[in-house]
Formats: C-alpha cells, structure tokens, sequence
C-alpha cells in the first residue's frame, strides 16, 4: 500500500465557545452529521417535520426529551433515536446535566449549509428559508406521520466471554424511558457480538464488539450506498487502496460508494463500534441471511474509486 494512509480530521465549528456548542462532521449526499454539546434546555427548534429524509440521534451523555404530535420520548446516554420523514417533532436537553449527542440526517439534503445558515441568518424571514431550502417544514395544522414510527433502541449486550457487563457508550447511561433491544445476530465466534438496532429504508445502525484480532468483512466495494463506522472503545484498522486507517476510539468514518474497504480489530483490546449503510440497502435482512443481492461485491480490476473521499473525523469527547 502506499504511505499516504488518510489520518482523522477535525469538524467544522459551527457554533458555541468552549466546551459547548455545534460541530459539522459530515457532510456529504448521503448523510449529514453534527456533535451538538448544550446544557440543560438548550437546543429547542420549533416543532417541524421532514418531508424527504428521516432524523436520528445518538446520545452520548445526559439526556434528550423529543416532544412528538401526541407524546414525549425521553433517551438518556446509549440511546438512539429515528423519527422517519413527515413526523412532527422537536426535542430539547433535559435533565441536570449538560448533553452531547450526534444529530443525524439520511440522506445529508445539504444538512452543512442548513446549521451554517442557522448561524448568519439576520431576522426570522432568512431563517425560514434556510429551514424551507433545507426540507425543513413547519408542524401543519393536520398531523401527518405517525409518531408510533419513531425508534428507540439502547445499545449494550454481553460484552464477550464471561462478561456480564455491557459495553459503556459516552456517559455510561443506558437508554431512556421506552426504549427496546436491538436485534442479536448469530457471532460466528464467543468474541465477536452484533446487533441490529435501526434497520429502515433511510439507515441501519448496528452494533459490534470485536474481540482482539477478530477480522470483518474482506475487502469489498458497494456501488450504491455509503458505509460507515463508528468507534466507541478500542481502535479498528479500515484498510484503504491508499493505506491503513486507524480509527481509535472516538473517531467517525464515511466510505462513499465504489471506494474499496474492509475493516479489522488488529490491536490488543476489544473495540466496540457502530456501523452504518445509507441508504440501507437490505443490509439487515442481509444480516439475517436473506439477501444475497446486498450490494456488497468483489473490489474492481481499477482499484475502485479514490479513498481521498473517505471522511474520517474525530468526535470532541
């Protein structure tokens, strides 16, 4: 391989001093990322919904409260959340400490100039259309989606041979009031452990824990979806055409379509990451062994696309 490995990078501060505030992650066709730091009753847009593309949310530490057309959700540290398109929502930081959270748009719809132009708009004109350039809409005055399609999955499991402790997630929390279990997939070893907590048309997110020296898939390319990956705890190795990438814990990874990839635990510590396919792409029922045309295939003669496009950013925490 060549030496010119790609190394993680920072986001683009948005807004906030210190500690707190707004990072842009990614921003790409595919998915749109911001790591949002507020204290309690902080972040509170107006209820809307959007009409083309869904939102999730994973909290890292303290705890959301997402107010829906006829209910309240709350999700506390190792909690994620998908309100699918035309469901009305909002949410805001409650609880007695400050909050950190990834928020999250499939596909991105330009999601970067949306909290960019958060940020410059003058009067509340300019800032309805940002909103409305973004597929951002108010609440209409009839409902629309139902809010008994949001998800709520906590995250955590056994942790490997003779664990009975879960993995942490950010703040060590677990999910808040509501939310359920994701789906276990068979392990095709006693170290390794996956779990299927969102499977949608928009995004499946599910959750591994590699033991040391367990290998993922062999290189490979999709040719219609993005890959991703995020690691929590431990380091993985994502060999690209032009070198390793080494996402410790705390690191964001995008792999656009057609760039080869794989993905491996070489170190000495167990790692424990989410992964992600958007759009989905039948990805879970692939998991479950009932989809053999997943668009997963065998790297191309040229090498596949320039893994210069991959984004690998670090998180703030």
């Amino acid at each position: 391989m060549e030496s010119n490995a790609l190394q993680p990078g920072v986001g683009e501060h948005i807004t906030g001093e210190s500690e707190l505030g707004v990072t842009l992650l990614v921003d790409v066709e595919q998915i749109g990322i911001v790591e949002v730091r507020s204290e309690p009753g902080g972040v509170a847009p107006p209820l809307h919904l959007h009409a083309r593309h869904a939102e999730c949310f994973f909290v890292l530490e303290g705890e959301l409260t997402f107010r829906l057309e006829d209910r309240e959700l709350r999700a506390s540290a190792g909690t994620w959340v998908h309100v699918p398109p035309e469901v009305v929502h909002t949410f805001c930081v409650t609880g007695d400490s400050p909050a950190r959270f990834l928020d999250i748009h499939v596909p991105g719809s330009r999601f970067g100039d949306f909290v960019r132009g958060l940020q410059t708009a003058r009067n509340e004109n300019e800032l309805r259309e940002v909103r409305a350039a973004f597929d951002q809409q108010p609440a209409p005055e009839y409902a629309t989606g139902d809010p008994g399609l949001v998800i709520l999955r906590r995250v955590g499991g056994a942790s490997g041979v003779g664990s009975t402790e879960p993995p942490r997630s950010g703040g060590g929390g677990f999910a808040g009031a509501g939310a359920e279990q994701g789906e276990t997939m068979a392990g095709r070893s006693e170290s390794r452990r996956a779990t299927l907590l969102l499977d949608t048309d928009e995004l499946t997110a599910t959750e591994f824990f590699y033991g040391p020296g367990e290998r993922g898939a062999a290189p490979h390319v999709h040719y219609h979806h993005a890959d991703g990956f995020l690691v929590l705890e431990g380091e993985l190795t994502i060999p690209l055409r032009s070198g390793p990438l080494r996402a410790s814990a705390g690191t964001l990874v995008v792999i656009p379509p057609e760039v080869v990839h794989s993905f491996d635990n070489d170190g000495e510590e167990s790692a424990l990451f989410y992964n992600f396919h958007m759009p989905a792409s039948g990805f879970g029922d692939y998991m479950r062994g009932r989809n053999p045309d997943f668009d997963q295939h065998e790297p191309p003669a040229d090498g596949g696309a320039d893994p210069a496009s991959v984004v690998a950013v670090r998180l703030s925490g």
